[in-house]
């Protein structure tokens, strides 16, 4: 997982023309497990390192209950995130290697492209989860973290583009672009998610609205 963080390596791993939809899944649940794991080790140690107001309330309620609803909460969330996080990278590496191919006649498969994008993407999600930890116990190197981690980011986008180009054998410019459609159509997911989130967040206050009116005017005709 953690070669691919190398663009010789992942040269080299697009020349052996190996990796299927089923294994780029493989590592990112994989990856996905070994963050969750760091997430609840982060947890406790922020929670042992909270504020006033979070240790009166384990005073209250027990440090025990607070930490199994904290885990709770944030094992499902993970879930969510996982699944999210594998619709929205097929969806997207989908879209980056049909550009390759069809527009750019690119010779690859989107499932090596697949394969590949996962795990220098799991790599990128450890890591960070290591760093929220460091971030725990130091608060101090918040920000060095922080620009470590931005200087991840744009490294990341350096290996999708050369993933892309090696994957598919294509010039810069066909790789550049196909690179450039895969975050266009990430952001266009978030953004129709979002507005589908919105419209079901005004649906449920509208018909709670209308329930609270429609329990009001049954007390009203009560005469309560």
């Amino acid at each position: 997982m953690f070669k691919a963080l190398s663009p010789k390596n992942i040269t080299e791993f697009a020349k052996a023309g190996k990796g299927t939809v089923k294994d780029g899944i493989k590592v990112y649940v994989l990856a996905w497990f070994v963050t969750l794991i760091l997430g609840i080790i982060g947890f406790f140690l922020a929670v042992g390192t909270a504020g006033a107001d979070m240790q009166a309330l384990s005073g209250m309620i027990g440090l025990e209950i607070v930490g199994f609803l904290g885990v709770v909460v944030l094992i499902l969330a993970s879930i969510i995130g996982l699944i999210w996080g594998i619709v929205m990278n097929y969806i997207t590496q989908y879209a980056g290697a049909f550009t390759a191919t069809s527009v750019f006649k690119g010779k690859g498969k989107f499932e090596q492209q697949f394969y590949l994008a996962m795990l220098f993407t799991g790599a990128i999600m450890i890591i960070g989860s290591v760093f929220g930890i460091v971030d725990a116990l130091v608060p101090a190197v918040g920000i060095v973290s922080g620009f470590i981690m931005l200087a991840l980011g744009i490294w990341t986008i350096y290996l999708l583009y050369h993933t892309i180009r090696e994957v598919h054998n294509i010039e810069l410019v066909g790789a550049l672009i196909s690179t450039i459609v895969v975050f266009v159509v990430g952001i266009a997911f978030l953004v129709v998610l979002g507005i589908v989130l919105a419209m079901l967040g005004i649906a449920a206050l509208g018909a709670g609205a209308l329930g609270g009116a429609a329990a009001t005017g049954g007390l009203e005709n009560l005469g309560m």
